[in-house]
């Protein structure tokens, strides 16, 4: 057992002695005793920031300048609108209770019911043969040509199911179905199955292309004005020049053959080395569906000055005119005698994303290459091995969409009766929001003919171009962030897709429910009246 004495005066003096003595030294020399005031937190930004090996200054400045319109800083402000009201029912303190979202083609997301006979597969395909296709309920729940399809692509698919990775370019079985379906399309030209690439979406297969054409910072891709942003962001992040050919509003959005020469000489003027040539059929954002004659001259164009055309065909089935119709570019290259003699390299895309599936999430697209050297096929093989494969619900779903029930098994009729309900609800938006668009003074929109979106144009008022200038932001941005604010309509500015000097507008898609563009429409002239008056 310890005791302890008490304290006399002198310990008790020397204890205030020491106490005296640490609180000197800890104002004097707080490192000594690790004693640290608290830095400002911009101090600790800017040391934080001095540390870091990536900053804005030191990556890449491609990356850092591409811009991406579709899903830019508009659609950042909805999103982050949309946050409010969903936190803040009733008390968020904008004036409407959801964001009406038509900056892109992502048809499920604003209300399309999923084709039923490709979910059907794709659930029997993903579920172990016996809880599915070997199930005894199976055949009650399911039509026999949903079951017999999905045998088949567990077949394919080498019994590994989903989980595993196929060929590089695709499974073998899908490819060969992709290429059937191109010949079928294309009245009996040939395609090889071993020049059809399954991507992850049209989006990846552009980026492979487009990664394979873009060999030093001299080489320039022509690309129409407006285009789909996808390929002046790919070609900034690349480090090539994207050279623009302006497309005719007046004359439904069509390039002349004069224009195509234009731009291409005024490229050859600054030094840049154009390769290849990007054609948009139908439109995006434009909705336009090219003339056979059109579609004719463009290749005879790029086989001319030995360009390699990339034919985005995407939208192929959304072609509402009764009066027009889809023309591929492979089969106006055949018919123009440009495929037998070689004198045209061409890589077409399509994609399960758009047409009447709306399977943007699925991630499934193809790319097939035509005229393309071996050797060049071969690298495009490498690229694409890099990734290792696409996924296989997408390699799944382009299968199922080239090639879909068989006619007369039980899943056919009921397969396209919805294909084609879909079909009408969008031919019949189209035009309801066109004609809305035309009705408001001020707004010009001609008809789209194909896609899913509407590109109108919009007089500025001047007031409007000098406070955009002020804030540093194009005069169509300025009238998107105001038309979200007021409305919770969701566009996309049309600078980010180029538009000739002095034009302004925006694209919409009319993918939301017919109710909900009719009541857009409405607001889209309300909002444009204050506007003009605020400005």
């Amino acid at each position: 057992r310890v005791t302890m004495s008490p304290p006399t005066n002198s310990s008790r003096q020397l204890c205030r002695r020491a106490l005296v003595l640490g609180a000197m030294t800890a104002i004097s020399f707080p490192s000594f005793l690790c004693i640290h005031a608290k830095p400002p937190a911009a101090t600790v930004a800017a040391r934080s920031a001095a540390r870091k090996r990536l900053t804005e200054a030191t990556m890449s400045q491609n990356l850092r300048t591409m811009e991406y319109a579709v899903r830019g800083a508009v659609v950042i402000a909805a999103d982050k609108i949309s946050e409010e009201i969903s936190a803040n029912p009733g008390e968020h303190g904008h004036p409407f209770e959801k964001i009406v979202y038509t900056n892109i083609g992502n048809p499920h997301s604003v209300g399309q019911k999923p084709l039923t006979w490709p979910r059907q597969v794709m659930a029997l395909v993903d579920l172990p043969a016996e809880s599915g296709v070997d199930h005894p309920s199976a055949r009650k729940l399911f039509p026999q040509d949903a079951i017999r399809r999905a045998r088949e692509i567990k077949k394919a698919l080498g019994g590994h199911g989903t989980g595993a990775y196929s060929h590089s370019k695709g499974v073998a079985a899908f490819r060969k179905d992709v290429a059937k379906f191109i010949e079928e399309r294309d009245g009996g030209v040939p395609s090889d199955p071993e020049m059809i690439f399954l991507t992850n979406g049209a989006s990846a297969a552009i980026g492979y292309l487009l990664t394979a054409l873009i060999s030093n910072s001299n080489v320039g891709v022509m690309a129409p004005i407006p285009q789909y942003p996808i390929y002046s962001a790919s070609v900034k992040l690349l480090g090539g020049n994207l050279v623009g050919y302006n497309l005719d509003e007046s004359n439904s959005w069509e390039a002349s053959v004069e224009e195509l020469e234009r731009s291409l000489a005024d490229a050859k003027k600054k030094g840049i080395k154009v390769n290849s040539f990007v054609l948009i059929n139908p439109g995006n954002p434009t909705g336009q569906v090219l003339s056979k004659k059109a579609v004719q001259d463009i290749c005879k164009f790029c086989a001319k000055h030995n360009l390699v055309l990339l034919a985005d065909e995407v939208y192929q089935v959304n072609v509402y005119n009764e009066e027009d119709s889809f023309y591929s570019c492979k089969r106006a290259a055949h018919d123009c005698g440009l495929l037998e003699d070689g004198s045209l390299e061409m890589a077409s895309f399509h994609s399960v994303s758009k047409g009447l599936y709306g399977e943007c999430g699925r991630r499934g697209g193809y790319m097939e290459l035509v005229g393309f050297d071996s050797a060049v096929v071969d690298q495009i093989y490498k690229l694409a091995s890099s990734n290792l494969c696409s996924c296989l619900p997408g390699q799944i779903m382009v299968s199922l969409m080239v090639r879909g029930p068989e006619v007369g098994s039980d899943a056919y009729t009921s397969h396209e009766v919805e294909k084609a309900k879909i079909f009408e609800s969008l031919r019949r938006r189209s035009t309801i929001v066109q004609e809305g668009l035309n009705d408001i003074p001020g707004f010009s929109c001609t008809k789209a003919a194909g896609a899913m979106y509407l590109f109108p144009s919009v007089e500025m008022p001047a007031g409007a171009v000098s406070e955009a200038k002020k804030q540093g932001v194009s005069p169509d941005t300025l009238y998107a962030v105001s038309l979200l604010k007021a409305t919770g309509i969701c566009v996309v500015p049309g600078s980010g897709f180029g538009q000739e000097k002095g034009r302004y507008g925006f694209r919409t898609t009319f993918l939301p429910s017919e109710e909900e563009m009719n009541g857009a429409v409405k607001r889209f002239g309300t909002h444009y009246k204050d506007f003009v008056k605020e400005y």
